[in-house]
C-alpha cells in the first residue's frame, strides 16, 4: 500500500441511516481520493471495518470521490451500524 493511501481518510458528515451492516452517510474525502471497493477502519481497531460500495456525487454514481470533495456513500461491513458523524476512517489494508 502506498504512503498516499496511508494517509488518506474518509471524514464522516452525516449518517441519513444505518443498520446492522450498512449505513448511508455524507463524507468528505480527506488527503487523498476515496474509491468504491476500499475497506475502512472505524477509529479503534475493535469497531469493525466498512467498504465502500456506492459513492453519489450531485445525484450522479461514481467510482471515484476526489479529495476534498462531499458525496453521498454506501459503507457496508461490521462497523456500519456504529457510525457516527465526525469519524474519520482509515485505509485498512485487505486481508
Amino acid at each position: 500500500m502506498s504512503m498516499a493511501a496511508d494517509a488518506h481518510r474518509l471524514l464522516i458528515v452525516s449518517v441519513e441511516s444505518a443498520d446492522a451492516s450498512r449505513a448511508v452517510c455524507v463524507v468528505r474525502s480527506l488527503y487523498g481520493s476515496a474509491r468504491i471497493g476500499t475497506l475502512y477502519q472505524r477509529p479503534s481497531p475493535a469497531d469493525g471495518t466498512v467498504e465502500l460500495a456506492e459513492i453519489e456525487w450531485y445525484g450522479q454514481p461514481r467510482e471515484v470521490l476526489d479529495e476534498m470533495h462531499h458525496g453521498k456513500v454506501c459503507l457496508v461491513g461490521s462497523g456500519a451500524g456504529a457510525l457516527r458523524a465526525e469519524e474519520a476512517l482509515t485505509v485498512r489494508e485487505r486481508p
